[in-house]
């Protein structure tokens, strides 16, 4: 049985971290959530709220909480001895044997409680834990503290697991593993000319200003050309007036966070992907790049930055251009090259997806995960209810079952058709297909 645990599994950016929970042990992963209950959307066993701080009540309480918070912060990061004791509990009762710990901010927390319930800990390394938080003295100590309780530490690229070489993870507890993506939601681009896309949060490590300004130089040679930017950030203002600076308003289109259906649905029409990301002045940077083998799946042939792990995704030449970091013309031109030489664009793409089979899928990082973690090799099905077959009818009678329960204070609405919105409703919660397919139902209304 795998445990995995984090803060939150409903964050819209930590898809992979779902990902985890859907692929490497269907029907045998139970979860930890520091927050909330949110985790039981995915169908698995979950104690919620380790870690959680309740609401002090007087003086006495304020005064007790802000020593102990700053004991956590500064000298042991890990969690009460109450906390402790419910998760070891939940650990034994499920007979789990590997905890997988993502980000590593939340694999402070368990060593001593895998060590009191025999299972070994893995963590999960993704982005800022391992390149803005090593910046930190305070979380190097807890890291030095952390590496030689734990069995291994996992990094999706080369980039990070050097840095955490560097602040003294030993050689034989690193190991690398690139997330994958299932390549059948992403079908071949359709290619509309000129039309680029960029995807990701509006922060300053994907410094999306830089890419409007490259694209704006773009757009003088190319009038025709349009860039779909999705995503959303504290940088969505400066793009907004930086759009209208330059005069881009009917060529740059940002339309805000987007489920990972539309974002399939706008790959499918690019001709190319551009992202210009950059070291962001309080040290973060890119985990991985996931949005870049999204659209190398969709035949998308890109245009990056020289950052963090993208040179171990992006072949120069071969499947898209690298530029480096700040170089905001040397990007314009490397756009312009490709959107007006659409043969070479569509070789690049072509030649991207091949890769994607071949090193980037689900299964290729379900396969290593498990190799890691000392678990045998996968023989059966990954699914989207984290359950076995019985337990997935079970869940879906009781479902349907609470549905009815729901419906019965409808009685004008026609029965059925209220019951399959509720229905879909819950499963929305578990499986992003039914989220879509939920909003197209809330918008017809029942006779």
């Amino acid at each position: 049985m795998l445990a995995i645990a984090n803060k939150s599994f409903y964050l819209p950016t930590e898809t992979f971290v779902r990902d985890h929970v859907r692929i490497i042990a269907p029907g045998h992963t139970v979860l930890v959530c520091r927050k909330g209950r949110e985790a039981d959307r995915l169908g698995c066993p979950t104690i919620a709220n380790v870690g959680a701080w309740r609401k002090p009540v007087g003086l006495r309480e304020r005064a007790l909480k802000k020593i102990r918070k700053g004991w956590r912060k500064y000298v042991n990061p890990q969690m009460s001895r109450a906390d402790r004791q419910r998760v070891v509990s939940f650990l034994r009762r499920h007979n789990v044997r590997v905890l997988l710990a993502e980000f590593l901010p939340v694999g402070v927390l368990f060593p001593r409680a895998c060590e009191e319930a025999g299972v070994a800990l893995y963590v999960h390394a993704h982005g800022f834990d391992a390149s803005e938080l090593v910046r930190k003295r305070r979380w190097v100590r807890h890291y030095k503290a952390l590496f030689p309780r734990c069995a291994g530490i996992i990094a999706p690229s080369r980039f990070l697991a050097d840095k955490l070489a560097l602040i003294g993870c030993p050689a034989e507890k690193l190991h690398v593993n690139p997330y994958g993506i299932d390549p059948t939601r992403f079908r071949p681009t359709a290619r509309l000319p000129f039309r680029a896309i960029a995807v990701g949060r509006l922060v300053e490590k994907k410094a999306p200003h830089l890419t409007i300004r490259a694209f704006a130089e773009v757009a003088r040679r190319f009038p025709e050309a349009r860039l779909d930017m999705i995503g959303d950030g504290p940088l969505m203002d400066r793009c907004r007036a930086l759009v209208e600076e330059r005069g881009l308003a009917t060529q740059v289109r940002l339309h805000g966070m987007q489920p990972s259906n539309v974002v399939a649905r706008f790959m499918a029409e690019a001709s190319l992907f551009v992202q210009h990301s950059v070291v962001a002045p309080n040290g973060d940077t890119e985990g991985f790049g996931i949005s870049l083998v999204e659209a190398m799946a969709s035949e998308v042939p890109l245009v990056v930055t020289r950052h963090n792990g993208f040179v171990e995704i992006v072949h120069d030449g071969e499947t898209g251009l690298l530029v480096d970091e700040h170089d905001v013309s040397g990007m314009a031109e490397a756009m312009a090259t490709l959107l007006g030489d659409p043969d070479r664009a569509r070789a690049m793409g072509e030649a991207g997806r091949r890769r994607v089979l071949a090193n980037f899928t689900h299964d290729h990082t379900r396969d290593r995960l498990r190799a890691i973690m000392g678990f045998p090799p996968f023989t059966g099905t990954a699914t989207t209810l984290e359950t076995t077959e019985s337990n997935q009818k079970n869940l879906m009678s009781a479902i349907v079952t609470l549905a009815r329960i729901e419906c019965a204070a409808a009685p004008t609405a026609t029965s059925d058709e209220v019951i399959r919105l509720a229905v879909i409703k819950r499963l929305s919660w578990i499986n992003p297909h039914y989220a879509a397919l939920r909003q197209r139902l809330r918008q017809r209304k029942p006779a």
